[in-house]
């Protein structure tokens, strides 16, 4: 019988494997009883794997499986029991039944790559050739169970540091979870408390995991992508330390066109951050959550970046527009960290070669000395409803939060802004006497904003040009991106932390988890 040539890239199935499994099975039943042999499963699994042309392991893997899909076959559901127990019980069946012949793929494909170098493999840090420590059995749990596999490990005799190129090449984490099972475990944790997500795990993926696991893995996780950012946001920086402009060569997996118009809104977002106070700290030995540790609560700012192009700006009715696709840049920090990282993504997007890069903001000084460092034009525009917000909050303390002399006043002031007559807002302001000091500093803070922000408060000109004059997408980030997972009720992050979660929920926005999972784990290969 024809065997089976069905390749690793996925090509079609040929030999015993197009015929079917039913036609090898009766095949090996007919040849065991004509040399009057018993059927067991032995038999039935050395049939099958010469009919089938695969290992003797994975026939065995084949039969278990069938195996478990006749007990779940033959189980009797009880009338208690509804279509949603059907449904779990059929889903655990299915893995089970796989599991095993998920196993000796692995293992298979791990053999032939320690097959084929016999443990030849150099030291990641001098280069040298490291020693085979002989094939060692680890345990990976995985989406469809636990995972024994072994694999060839070598270590390095001066530097102790162990490889295994068959791990690497297939992709193994050196965790204790499998690439994908990992991926789930992180994506979870990034959309909801690891509480929460480690329920969703066992829900959703069928595997009972920890939450001390989906931290850790959320957390390597986060460490990778800081990491990976950083790296690349060095390597394409615009600037040298001396402050001379630096050649930089636009990444290969950039867009193959500029867009005529650009936008980048940039914010920042302040989730609650704790800090060791480590003269108030009294650490009990061999205790376990960091009992005894005293921390100061202080808030850092993760600034977010939202770039599109005009092209992606579309009028849904009137009175409401939509954007298509958007990018998110999110960094807790200096702004200058984060500057980098908006740069790189700017030369991805092509947009340091717009004809209008425009720039929407609330006006912020770090967010005026980040449009001074872009090493391009940058058309600065104050977001019109910010600059009304501010009115009507100093409308209300000057007359009260609900008097009819409030509504009448911040109206007037906000159809002045809008209509471009700044400088009549500012003289009303400045002709303002309040007797209450807090009210003076609001008046007089709101006279110092608009005169500093007066040449980004041409409204009509904007529209003119038809420009957005609007940062709702940046504002709306802070909350959906940053805000729904760093700033829920009684949360407390570690400075650490909480970079780490900012820069995973961009992924997660950005739509790239899949594509990063794998990038990380080729990056620690």
């Amino acid at each position: 019988m024809e065997k089976n040539t069905r390749s690793e890239s996925g090509g079609k199935e040929t030999g015993a494997a197009k015929v079917g499994w039913y036609v090898a099975l009766r095949d090996t039943v007919r040849r065991c009883e004509e040399m009057e042999q018993d059927v067991t499963p032995e038999t039935v699994a050395a049939g099958l794997a010469e009919a089938f042309g695969v290992s003797v392991g994975m026939a065995t893997a084949m039969v278990q499986g069938c195996e478990v899909m006749a007990e779940y076959m033959c189980a009797e559901m009880s009338d208690d029991e509804t279509s949603l127990d059907e449904e779990v019980a059929a889903i655990a069946a299915s893995r089970r039944a796989f599991c095993g012949m998920f196993e000796v793929r692995l293992q298979e494909r791990i053999d032939r790559v320690d097959g084929a170098t016999k443990g030849q493999v150099s030291c990641r840090t001098c280069g040298q050739g490291a020693q085979s420590r002989g094939r060692l059995e680890r345990i990976w749990l995985s989406a469809l169970g636990p995972l024994r596999l072994k694999r060839r490990r070598s270590v390095c005799p001066e530097h102790k540091g162990a490889r295994s190129l068959a791990q690497e090449r297939l992709l193994l984490p050196e965790g204790d979870f499998t690439g994908h099972l990992a991926e789930a475990m992180s994506l979870m944790a990034t959309t909801v408390p690891e509480g929460m997500a480690t329920t969703l795990v066992g829900k959703l993926v069928g595997v009972e995991v920890s939450k001390h696991g989906v931290q850790g893995v959320v957390h390597e996780r986060g460490q990778q992508v800081v990491a990976l950012l950083d790296s690349d946001a060095a390597e394409l920086r615009p600037w040298l330390e001396n402050g001379f402009e630096r050649d930089v060569s636009r990444p290969d997996d950039a867009v193959a066109k500029a867009p005529a118009v650009a936008y980048l809104e940039v914010d920042g977002v302040f989730p609650v951050t704790r800090k060791l106070d480590e003269a108030a700290s009294q650490p009990v030995e061999g205790a376990r959550g960091g009992k005894g540790l005293r921390y100061t609560l202080e808030g850092r700012e993760v600034k977010n970046a939202v770039l599109y192009s005009g092209d992606a700006c579309v009028q849904e009715s009137d009175s409401r527009g939509s954007i298509l696709d958007k990018r998110y840049v999110s960094r807790l920090g200096h702004w200058m960290l984060f500057a980098v990282l908006v740069w790189a993504a700017m030369l991805r997007l092509r947009f340091d070669q717009a004809k209008l890069l425009v720039l929407l903001s609330d006006g912020a000084l770090w967010i005026r000395e980040l449009a001074k460092w872009l090493p391009c034009n940058v058309f600065l525009i104050l977001d019109l409803y910010h600059a009304k917000r501010r009115i009507w909050e100093v409308a209300r303390a000057l007359y009260g939060e609900k008097s009819a002399h409030t509504v009448r006043w911040a109206t007037e002031q906000c159809l002045a802004v809008e209509s471009g007559d700044v400088q009549s807002v500012i003289d009303r302001l400045c002709a303002l006497k309040p007797k209450r000091k807090e009210v003076r500093e609001k008046v007089d803070a709101l006279s110092d904003y608009f005169v500093n922000n007066k040449d980004r408060m041409d409204y009509p000109s904007y529209r003119a040009r038809g420009l957005r004059i609007s940062s709702a997408a940046v504002e709306s980030a802070n909350y959906h991106v940053t805000g729904a997972r760093l700033k829920q009720q009684g949360m407390r992050w570690s400075e650490k932390g909480a970079e780490e979660m900012a820069a995973l929920r961009a992924d997660l926005f950005n739509d790239v988890w899949e594509d990063r999972t794998r990038q990380l784990l080729r990056a620690a290969a």
